[in-house]
């Protein structure tokens, strides 16, 4: 009883391995042929598949990407943590322009203020050191030119 258990085991064994195999076989004529073993004077052989448990979905599909070296993934690696630096870079310098636009912005618009509220307004006279006062002649063209200072910098918002 145990070695007819055995011998069915093993003829199960057997015929499932040689069932699940195919196998490409090549003459020297060119002639292709597909069966489970290759017979004498093959050419070439290449296994098409192995094993019934495959499933379609596992199959690797003709069109699939090979696979990159080590090279090219450092490559593609360098690359994306370049782009990502000068994003990065690109993003610090805009934030540094735009605090100093709104700094400009606020400074235009305290001078324009301090001019529009008829406070005296004095400078220094460059040449002899002398503090001097706006006169109310020349308000009108500072206020104008205030005006477009704050225009620019500001972007008109409020």
């Amino acid at each position: 009883m145990m070695s007819r258990l055995l011998s069915v085991c093993a003829g199960l064994l057997i015929a499932g391995s040689a069932a699940a195999q195919i196998m490409e076989c090549v003459d020297a004529k060119g002639r292709r042929e597909y069966a489970q073993v290759c017979a004498p004077g093959t050419v070439r052989q290449n296994q098409v598949s192995k094993g019934a448990s495959r499933s379609p979905a596992s199959a690797p599909s003709p069109a699939a990407a090979p696979a990159k070296s080590t090279a090219e993934l450092e490559a593609d690696f360098r690359k994306r943590n370049l782009e990502r630096q000068e994003a990065e870079a690109k993003a610090a310098k805009e934030e540094v322009n735009e605090v100093e636009a709104r700094r400009n912005c606020e400074s235009a618009r305290s001078n324009l203020r301090s001019l529009t509220d008829g406070l005296r307004i004095s400078q220094v006279d460059p040449k002899t050191g002398e503090r001097t006062f706006l006169s109310d002649e020349d308000r009108p063209a500072r206020i104008a030119a205030a005006q477009k200072s704050v225009d620019a910098w500001c972007n008109n918002k409020k």
